[in-house]
């Protein structure tokens, strides 16, 4: 593990700008009524009905969808109505906002673009891996001390992993900026190693030291995951 560890950290280094996937869309879908629907979105179900159900980390491009409308919140089997079956062209990097008519069709209705990462390091006096002024003159702040610390609170109070991955994503997303150190954090709370790769791809793009992201190789019990976000940021 350590020699592995050893090579990709090397390898990090070589290569001087890497760039993971930024195109990544949210996709929020809902009916004209707010009807509780049941969604298949690329044959993975959403099976808990709601007024409207969110499917994040989507790939830009056409995607097969269905839209069941339910009568009550139980109903899983009988009792619920197919109202689209068709495909939904989702933009890149944004929050999409679609609705399925009163025609039986789906629109989108709003497209928000998410703001873009900034690739420039933040500032971070407790990183010893950060060089001076390697800021420049204006660096982007990450999320401050206090802030972060309520949100590490809030998510490991959470009973359920999905929960603190969603949380998690919502907050980077949100904020915009952050550190490999919080990265670090924020994978810690993630029992599963693929739960920690996924928040760790997720989170990449966000951070401004991308240059020291090799030290989260530490925070994985198997070789193959270390691999797997190796190839990922180079």
């Amino acid at each position: 593990m350590k020699n592995l560890i050893s090579t990709l950290v090397i390898s990090s280094m070589i290569v001087a700008n890497v760039h993971a996937d930024h195109r990544l869309s949210d996709l929020r879908i809902r009916t004209f009524d707010n009807r509780p629907v049941i969604v298949s979105f690329n044959q993975r179900q959403y099976n808990t009905p709601s007024t409207f159900v969110n499917i994040y980390d989507v790939q830009p491009g056409r995607h097969f969808i269905k839209v069941w409308t339910t009568v009550a919140p139980r109903s899983y089997g009988h009792g619920r109505q197919l109202v689209y079956s068709g495909f939904i062209d989702v933009p890149a990097s944004a929050e999409v906002r679609a609705m399925v008519t009163r025609n039986r069709t789906i629109r989108i209705n709003q497209v928000i673009p998410f703001a873009p990462p900034v690739p420039a390091p933040c500032v971070d006096p407790y990183d010893p891996y950060q060089a001076p002024g390697q800021c420049g003159t204006i660096a982007p702040v990450c999320m401050q001390d206090a802030a972060f610390d309520e949100l590490l609170y809030t998510i490991e109070r959470q009973s359920f992993e999905s929960t603190r991955m969603q949380l998690a994503k919502q907050a980077i997303r949100q904020h915009g900026i952050i550190s490999t150190n919080q990265v670090i954090a924020l994978v810690r709370l993630m029992d599963f190693d693929s739960s920690r790769l996924e928040l760790a791809k997720f989170a990449y793009q966000y951070t401004a030291d991308q240059q020291n992201y090799f030290r989260l190789y530490n925070e994985f019990s198997f070789d193959s995951s270390v691999r797997e976000l190796s190839q990922f940021i180079g």
